[in-house]
C-alpha cells in the first residue's frame, strides 16, 4: 500500500487499532518492541534482562504481544527467539518515539 493510500475506517477498524495501541502502550511491552526494532531477533532471556522483569512477567507480556500480532516467535533448540511481525509495528515505534522527541526537544 503507498504511504498516502487512503484505509477505510470503521468502527471496527478503529476499534481493533485501539487494542493494538493499548497493548504497545504498557512500558515493558514497548521496552521489548524498541529493542526488537533496534536490535534484531532476541531471546525472550535477552529481552528479560532489557527490561528488567522477572521471567514470569516477561512471559506474560510476549504472550500478550504475540497475541496482538506485534512480535512473533521461533524456537531454536530450547530457546524462543522474538522478532517484530513486519515493517508496520517498526513505523509505529520509530514514529510514536520521533513525535515524542520533537515535542521534548521543540
Amino acid at each position: 500500500m503507498a504511504p498516502d493510500a487512503e484505509v477505510v475506517v470503521t468502527a471496527e477498524a478503529v476499534a481493533a487499532t485501539a487494542r493494538l495501541l493499548a497493548v504497545a502502550a504498557h512500558p515493558v511491552r514497548l521496552r521489548v518492541l524498541i529493542a526488537l526494532d533496534r536490535r534484531g531477533p532476541l531471546s525472550a532471556g535477552e529481552l528479560q534482562a532489557i527490561a528488567g522483569v522477572e521471567q514470569s512477567a516477561m512471559s506474560h507480556q510476549l504472550h500478550k504481544l504475540r497475541a496482538a500480532r506485534l512480535v512473533d516467535a521461533e524456537r531454536r533448540g530450547r530457546r524462543m527467539i522474538y522478532r517484530l511481525h513486519d515493517h508496520h509495528v517498526a513505523h509505529i515505534v520509530r514514529d510514536a518515539l520521533l513525535h515524542v522527541s520533537e515535542r521534548v526537544d521543540g
